[in-house]
């Protein structure tokens, strides 16, 4: 191996490293489980302080049981034809969500960081 090989490989593993720092951080936003069924919010749970839990959600055209678990969420049971909101499996991370277009119901996480601006731009 020549000397810039070795250099070469050196920065891809200090790029790989630093990924996987950034992907694996813990999340340090107040994580807000926002549940909207016809358009409307009809639930907000803190996932920070939440327990585990299991709870139906109606709307006018089915309903989706919904389980929390260690901070996750994740559509259990539904009505709807094809099941794509179960399939979606656990949600925990700010802006994810789950959506059931049939039944008209969406469940998303938001996030309130501790740092009221990330950045400036001028």
């Amino acid at each position: 191996m020549k000397r810039g090989d070795k250099i070469l490989i050196i920065i891809i593993l200090a790029i790989i490293g630093i990924s996987l720092f950034q992907i694996l951080k813990p999340d340090k936003t107040n994580k807000i489980l926002v549940i909207r069924s016809d358009g409307k919010v009809i639930k907000q749970i803190n996932l920070n302080t939440s327990k585990d839990t299991e709870f139906v959600v109606k709307s006018r055209e089915g309903h989706l049981t919904v389980e929390i678990k260690n901070g996750k969420v994740r559509v259990i049971n539904s009505t709807c034809k094809d099941k794509l909101c179960i399939k979606e499996g656990w949600i925990s991370r700010s802006g994810e969500s789950i959506v059931c277009l049939p039944n008209r119901i969406s469940i998303s996480i938001t996030g309130q960081n501790d740092q009221p601006v990330d950045s400036i731009t001028y």
